[in-house]
């Protein structure tokens, strides 16, 4: 039996690539300890969460100092799932243990990495360029194999009609206000796609209560697991994210969208929070800050990255919901366009299945 830290940063990287690692790592009758590192997405419920996962012990992010200065365990190995390397940099120093690193993009301190991961050849170009000459490999997505994990009944209650996932986000405050916008889009999508069923899938970081509220509005409503709600679904409006790749995996057409008005709830990098903040001028720079972003990146959806052009559609800007419904019953409406856009996902390279197997076997290798 090995002994194995694995230190996850955010609520997507916790669900969609810490509960696969946990499972095979447990598998093989491996210790496993959960580390949670700080982090701007954050939900608060991580703590809860990473207790279902099966780990052996979990660490919450409040106690992640004393982990790191007098902590007692000297694990086999360190796996980061994401985040800052100078946290795993940190525990693999004490300890004197490998660190090994999965992510989807360029870090600083992979050359302190006995192993580096990602999904995908086309998100291991950008991070071999970062990576201090050390072999970068694509061993699968994570978020695959926690698609295959969930369960739970359908939620879908029309048979025949089209099925529309709705995500309205893992944190509290973006989903508080994305309940009226949304109420508003729902009264003016139906009547352009009036046969369709619209269901919300609802984060398993959320306040179970928040259903009702979901429910009264005239939205279906799934507490079951992604996996389960997408395999029955259509298409689905979401925003950037883990969620994009779970659609892409799905193969599921979809539409990004990111309305002017959510920008003041999205997580600010931390030191440009106060700036940000700033009554009147903060707003400003953060709208400046996003276009600029837009128009370095090129695209917010991982498909459309992976892809080098726009596969889901991005509706960003000074967007009302009746706005967004029309434009998303453009698309969802459109058959040839469902059937193009799910040929168009099946073509994308999202890397080999069986990522975190794949992943245990590549550490033991390492290890042995």
């Amino acid at each position: 039996m090995r002994h194995f830290a694995v230190l996850v940063n955010g609520p997507g990287e916790l669900w969609g690539w810490g509960r696969p690692v946990v499972k095979v790592l447990k598998e093989t009758g491996n210790r496993v300890d959960v580390i949670l590192l700080p982090c701007q997405y954050a939900s608060g419920s991580e703590a809860r969460l990473a207790e279902r996962l099966g780990a052996d012990c979990v660490v919450p992010s409040s106690s992640l100092a004393g982990e790191l200065a007098f902590g007692k365990a000297r694990p086999n190995g360190i796996l980061q799932l994401g985040g800052d390397l100078l946290y795993g940099r940190l525990l693999a120093r004490r300890c004197g243990s490998p660190l090994f690193s999965y992510s989807y993009g360029p870090k600083k301190g992979l050359g302190a990495c006995r192993g580096i991961f990602t999904a995908c050849e086309a998100m291991a170009g950008p991070i071999r360029k970062a990576a201090a000459g050390k072999p970068v490999e694509a061993i699968g997505d994570l978020v695959a194999d926690a698609l295959e994990m969930d369960g739970g009944d359908s939620p879908w209650e029309k048979n025949g009609s089209l099925r529309v996932a709705l995500f309205p986000g893992s944190r509290p405050a973006i989903r508080k206000k994305a309940l009226p916008f949304m109420s508003e889009f729902l009264a003016s999508a139906r009547k352009r796609l009036p046969q369709a069923e619209w269901g919300v899938l609802l984060s398993p970081f959320c306040d179970p209560g928040e259903a009702r509220d979901w429910k009264e509005a005239g939205f279906t409503v799934s507490l079951a697991g992604t996996g389960v709600a997408l395999r029955d679904a259509d298409a689905a409006l979401t925003q950037p994210g883990t969620n994009t790749l779970e659609l892409m995996h799905a193969r599921i057409p979809s539409v990004v969208a990111v309305p002017e008005t959510f920008l003041a709830d999205a997580p600010s990098p931390f030191l440009l929070g106060p700036l940000f903040s700033m009554p009147g001028l903060g707003p400003f720079l953060k709208r400046s800050a996003f276009q600029r972003y837009l128009g370095k990146k090129g695209f917010l959806a991982w498909p459309n990255r992976l892809a080098g052009k726009e596969v889901f559609p991005e509706v960003t800007g000074r967007i009302s919901p009746a706005l967004l419904a029309g434009r998303f019953a453009t698309y969802a409406g459109d058959p040839g366009w469902l059937e193009a856009t799910r040929a168009a996902l099946g073509r994308i390279d999202g890397g080999p299945a069986g990522a975190a197997a794949r992943l245990r076997e590549r550490i033991m290798e390492f290890l042995s």
